[in-house]
């Protein structure tokens, strides 16, 4: 295949994804785009064979998959003006920050009802009363919004770098009225030293480079209780080779390392980490997670 016949044969994938959006955007805010754009939109999907873009997606769910659509194509565009790319988070526009706030907090119904439950002890703990969570990389806190939505009397410390993001996240956590319940730092988790503080932790290589992973896994290992869970988030590797190619392109392309499950399980384990093992995830998920916990006290 020449590169004309891929560029082709892709080109309109951007738009059919960017019309999704666009009816995504308006069933979320109850708006009505105008008839000449909704009726060639129609046709488009019409002739995907989709008649109801949104059927059986719920709220929740069509702000998350909006959310995604916005974050990894505004991001992929910076691909198109290599000359000014640089390959670590730098980025400013409050869209894409928005964006993966948004892709983050659906993230939260998945961990409370198919994550948690499967992970010894973590549902009971985080409906205790005095749980605490760690989000690395907190970002414009949608996780850690969704987080203390879905468990009334959790705590949450965000950590980030980004001040952009910190200003943001600072914004909507007051906006949701959750000052009280999420402490956001402006903090490296390389500089993270909590001693036993947290009952979970989320840890995003998607986001870090690879030179600080094993600081990072060291530094949030002594900052949970004993017994308690790390999620790493890594690349999903995918056997789908086109697919896996692109989430790990993606992955530079956002400031993160790509590592496989076998590297990391070594290190968690060398650095005493117990009940290492990798979650299922959707087909076709961005991420592949990895769960490991804390020693118990003896």
């Amino acid at each position: 295949m020449s590169l004309r016949d891929l560029v082709t044969q892709h080109l309109g994938s951007s738009a059919i994804i960017a019309a999704a959006a666009a009816v995504l955007d308006a069933r979320i805010n109850g708006t009505r785009l105008d008839p000449r754009l909704q009726t060639r939109i129609d046709d488009l999907f019409v002739s995907l064979g989709i008649t109801d873009l949104t059927e059986g997606l719920s709220d929740p769910e069509m702000r998350q998959l909006l959310g995604e659509i916005r974050f990894i194509t505004l991001l992929d565009t910076k691909l198109l003006f290599p000359q000014n790319l640089s390959l670590a988070w730098n980025h400013n526009e409050t869209g894409i920050l928005q964006a993966g706030a948004d892709v983050s907090a659906g993230f939260a119904e998945a961990l409370k009802h198919k994550v948690a439950p499967n992970l010894s002890g973590l549902g009971e703990r985080l409906e205790s009363g005095n749980a605490t969570f760690l989000d690395v990389g907190v970002g414009a806190a949608g996780l850690a919004i969704a987080m203390t939505r879905l468990w009334p009397s959790l705590k949450v410390v965000g950590i980030d770098l980004w001040p952009p993001s910190l200003a943001l996240a600072r914004d909507n956590v007051q906006r949701a009225g959750l000052t009280d319940r999420i402490e956001l730092r402006q903090q490296s988790v390389v500089d993270l030293h909590d001693e036993a503080a947290f009952d979970l932790a989320w840890l995003p290589s998607l986001f870090l480079p690879k030179e600080i992973i094993s600081v990072a896994c060291t530094q949030v290992h002594s900052a949970l209780r004993p017994g308690q869970w790390l999620l790493f988030a890594m690349a999903n590797p995918s056997t789908d080779a086109v697919a896996g190619s692109t989430v790990r392109l993606r992955t530079v392309l956002w400031g993160g390392c790509v590592v496989e499950f076998d590297e990391i399980e070594r290190l968690l384990i060398q650095i005493g980490y117990v009940d290492v093992r990798a979650l299922p995830v959707p087909p076709g998920s961005v991420i592949a997670l990895i769960a490991a916990r804390r020693k118990p006290s003896q």
